[in-house]
């Protein structure tokens, strides 16, 4: 990252197994820094071993129609997306978008953009998935703008999904007609 001219030059390839601890480290920073923006306790991330993700990027490797992606400054990751497709075949068709999530320290270069467009192209090169869809928590609007400007629309809230101490959160979902 180059401070003078506003510059990131990050790397995005699928993660892998051996990435499980790299991929910790990203989300426990990343849910510190926006607790409210994620479907999950920093404590409860906290508690995932090495071996539990280790073997859940396994499951995503092992499946053509799932996949996971992280942007890689030099070797540490500062951002990551993902795609799961729907288990059935009446809901194949759908693919679930989730995960997204930058550093701070490396937001505004473009990265979470650069994820959603690759996982966009690849979500468009299998034969049977027609849409995208995701949940994003109401707080998050740079995410909410991010997802609109790449074509997704609003379909739905889930009032109060969310609960963190004392404070409720709306889900909103979108999806895109691929």
């Amino acid at each position: 990252m180059s401070e003078g001219n506003a510059s990131c030059t990050v790397q995005i390839r699928e993660l892998t197994p051996r990435d499980a601890q790299a991929l910790i480290q990203l989300r426990v920073q990343c849910i510190g820094h926006d607790p409210h923006s994620f479907c999950v306790l920093l404590d409860e991330e906290r508690q995932i071993s090495q071996a539990q993700m280790f073997s859940m990027l396994q499951r995503f490797q092992n499946n053509p129609r799932s996949m996971l992606w992280g942007a890689f400054y030099g070797d540490r990751m500062v951002g990551m997306i993902g795609l799961e497709s729907l288990a059935g075949q009446v809901r194949q068709h759908r693919g679930i978008v989730s995960s997204l999530c930058v550093l701070p320290e490396f937001r505004r270069y473009g990265i979470g953009r650069a994820l959603l467009e690759i996982l966009i192209d690849y979500a468009r090169t299998l034969p049977d998935l027609r849409y995208l869809i995701l949940e994003v928590s109401a707080s998050s609007e740079a995410a909410i703008t991010l997802y609109q400007h790449l074509g997704f629309q609003h379909n739905g809230v889930e009032p109060e999904a969310l609960h963190y101490d004392d404070q409720f959160i709306d889900l909103y979902r979108m999806n895109l007609r691929l």
